[in-house]
């Protein structure tokens, strides 16, 4: 199966100490940080490299990669000085990659909702909001090209970047330099996609899996409050068919925890671990065609 690895926000309030011991307890073996989350280690300094270069050796001296950062923003948040600002901030985090040990840099694309990032918009749809996008996307993976580095673009059905088909799109336009995109069929599933969810999930594979040099682990769910991505276990994605697709497409790939509470990180695991048996045994029936 894939080596699993968590988001750092989930420990959020502990110590990079910590968090490495817990994960390295749990058979975890990759991180995705937020450089700016307070870990008790030079927190006055969030943005130094100094600061990277201490929590990277705490990761690493319990056997935990640093495999990507965490820049997480609105990069189309209608507020343009807000937005300005957010930009700049990224892109002094695309520069400390190299110092954390990694070359990835993560961010969601945004939404132009006036109030909330993750509310559908119809301003998001539109010919022009594609293309600010596809300029601010330019700026930053220039930036990343600069510094060895890559932009990893992260879609959500309500966002600007809603569907793989437009990630596919991206690229096509602006290229594979300085720019993938993060494995992560809950953002991209539809409320008709569940009832099919083996050939939307195998769709979305055709399209950037082979731009994906991370995975995540969450789960979608349409419910009263609309669409969210609660913990794995908690919604209505088929997990049977994400284990599936990671163990033939892209089973290199750090597979990386989301969304889930410290105490519930054990049962999210065994319920990736046990989807990928499951899967190695369903293989094994067909070997043997009883099935």
């Amino acid at each position: 199966m894939n080596q699993l690895g968590f988001m750092s926000y989930i420990y959020m309030g502990w110590s990079a100490e910590a968090m490495a011991e817990e994960a390295r307890n749990q058979g975890m073996n990759y991180v995705q940080i937020d450089p700016k989350q307070a870990m008790q280690v030079m927190d006055d300094q969030p943005l130094s490299p100094a600061r990277a270069e201490k929590i990277r050796s705490i990761f690493e001296n319990k056997g935990i990669t640093v495999v990507g950062l965490s820049g997480y923003t609105n990069l189309m948040n209608p507020n343009l000085p807000k937005r300005e600002a957010k930009l700049e901030q990224l892109e002094k985090m695309i520069d400390l990659c190299s110092v954390y040990g990694t070359r990835y840099m993560a961010t969601e694309t945004g939404s132009l909702h006036p109030t909330n990032a993750w509310r559908d918009y119809e301003g998001n749809r539109t010919p022009e909001a594609w293309e600010q996008l596809l300029q601010i996307i330019d700026r930053l993976r220039n930036r990343a090209v600069k510094q060895g580095a890559i932009l990893l673009a992260e879609g959500f059905v309500n966002n600007v970047l809603a569907t793989t088909e437009q990630a596919k799109d991206m690229i096509e336009r602006l290229g594979t330099e300085g720019l993938a995109f993060i494995m992560d069929p809950f953002n991209y599933l539809k409320q008709e996609d569940l009832s099919r969810q083996p050939e939307a999930m195998a769709t979305m594979f055709d399209h950037i899996g082979k731009y994906c040099p991370i995975a995540h682990a969450k789960d979608a769910l349409y419910g009263a409050d609309g669409f969210t991505t609660p913990r794995v276990g908690a919604g209505q994605a088929d997990w049977h068919v994400y284990a599936e697709l990671l163990a033939r497409r892209m089973p290199d790939v750090p597979l990386i925890l989301e969304h889930a509470k410290p105490e519930e990180v054990a049962d999210c695991l065994s319920i990736i671990r046990q989807s990928f048996v499951n899967v190695e045994a369903s293989w094994g029936v067909k070997n043997t065609g009883d099935a």
